[in-house]
């Protein structure tokens, strides 16, 4: 065996025996190596002692049971091979920064996986985009096949949750062991079919088995695998799964040294009694191959119809909007069309949230006498311009601009202008890319500036 089918071997037995003593002894003679070289090797391998990543993975498991379960935190500690209830708390707060009492009525989430060598991805990264996102990790997904469903329905919503228990119940009824299993799940385009969304489901031993089950809802399917970005959320609301999209994508992503991959977002479903725990998001990256350039630009002053909402449910009220009022007036596909978008760029209160849709008025158009109040006009002047991927709320996109704009002697953050990002279909990236909106739009974001006083 090679040095990582050695290492990896004792990784897998450390996690059949957890919830045991375990020795390094036995734990070499499982690797087949000296103790010495099982120290060595381990930590070369892995960035961790081989004593600190036990601990590291017991206290993951007893995070887990704590969210998951009522029983008392000393049963917890002992199930998860702790040998006293005093070195499991003073290992979990070690490790998590919290008492087991406080984690379990607390938001943070505390996840160590397993390591597995395979999916290991030599990058580096600036230490403080680490220390700001540590839950994020870069990894080489292998590819997978496995036994799939394809949930379709004619809504979005809740089509993620009814594929995940139509699936589950398929593969309880076929006696698959959902504990030795793996379950991926991605959004599939149906454009010109009905119904109109899909989600498919697909799962995989966690062995590295073939699953052999028979079921008219079944097929075999497969992941061709990739570079991505992974972080895990809990599976509580809807709403903590789309924010931590949202700070993969539109936070971590900008800020980093990858870009947005061609292959496809994904889910894994990390399961507990039969319920899904913590859900671990799959952001496809590749190396970045140039930072885009901050241009300064003039812009003209332009009218538009504005659609604004505040609140927790900003996003969606705004897109509904300015989704029924081109619907109303005939303007769905219609090219001619500018879309604009802008936010409450560093608010941290949902109370706060401001989001609000842009459409510049074709020529010769008169809004009706209802809707004359949301005209308005789009403030021209200076601009720092950054074009990049349309990335959720562009927050990652802005703070490269403002940080570029506090190092400039030339410009200086106009506080008067708002910002706003003004999106750009790409059609020549719709067949390379699959349909996938956030591949096939750009955007360009705009931050007002003035010519900075020390010039003037």
């Amino acid at each position: 065996m090679g040095t990582v089918e050695t290492v990896q071997s004792a990784i897998d037995y450390v996690e059949e025996h957890l919830a045991e003593e375990l020795p390094l002894e036995e734990i070499s003679k499982a690797a087949a190596m000296s103790v010495p070289n099982l120290y060595r090797l381990f930590y070369a391998m892995t960035g961790h002692p081989i004593k600190e990543y036990i601990r590291k993975r017991r206290t993951s498991e007893a995070a887990c049971l704590l969210r998951q379960t009522n029983l008392p935190s000393k049963e917890i500690g002992f199930r998860c091979g702790f040998d006293t209830y005093q070195t499991f708390t003073k290992t979990f707060k070690r490790n998590t920064g919290l008492t087991p009492g406080l984690y379990r009525k607390a938001e943070v989430i505390y996840s160590f996986e397993k390591i597995l060598l395979h999916e290991r991805f030599s990058y580096s990264e600036d230490r403080e985009i680490f220390e700001r996102y540590p839950d994020v990790k870069v990894i080489s997904l292998s590819p997978q096949k496995g036994i799939g469903y394809l949930h379709v329905a004619d809504r979005e919503e809740g089509l993620e949750e009814e594929a995940y228990i139509r699936f589950h119940t398929i593969l309880a009824e076929c006696n698959v062991d959902l504990s030795q299993t793996r379950l991926f799940g991605w959004n599939v385009d149906l454009e010109g079919r009905n119904p109109t969304f899909g989600y498919q489901m697909m799962a995989v031993s966690s062995e590295n088995k073939e699953l052999f089950v028979q079921h008219t809802e079944l097929q075999p399917t497969a992941l061709s695998g990739g570079t991505y970005a992974v972080t895990w959320t809990p599976m509580d609301y809807s709403s903590k799964i789309i924010h931590a999209w949202n700070r993969l994508l539109s936070e971590w992503l900008p800020l980093s040294a990858f870009e947005l991959g061609d292959h496809g977002f994904i889910e894994e479903y990390q399961q507990f009694n039969g319920k899904i725990s913590r859900l671990k998001l799959y952001l496809p990256v590749r190396r970045s191959q140039e930072k885009g350039t901050i241009e300064i630009l003039e812009r003209e002053p332009l009218k538009v119809m504005k659609f604004r909402a505040e609140g927790t449910n900003c996003v969606s009220l705004a897109d509904e909007a300015a989704s029924e009022w081109l619907e109303r007036n005939g303007f769905i596909g219609d090219t001619r069309l500018k879309v604009f978008m802008s936010n409450s760029y560093g608010s941290t209160s949902d109370d706060n949230n401001m989001y609000e849709i842009s459409i510049a008025l074709p020529d010769g158009f008169s809004p009706s006498l209802d809707k004359e109040h949301q005209v308005a006009h789009m403030k021209g002047g200076l601009y720092a311009c950054l074009t990049t991927r349309a990335l959720g709320s562009m927050a990652g996109v802005l703070e490269r601009i403002y940080r570029w704009l506090g190092t400039s002697l030339e410009y200086s953050a106009d506080e008067e202008r708002s910002w706003f990002a003004h999106y750009i279909f790409d059609e020549s990236l719709k067949e390379r890319e699959g349909g996938a909106l956030e591949k096939l739009v750009n955007a360009e974001c705009y931050v007002p500036v003035v010519v900075s006083r020390k010039l003037k």
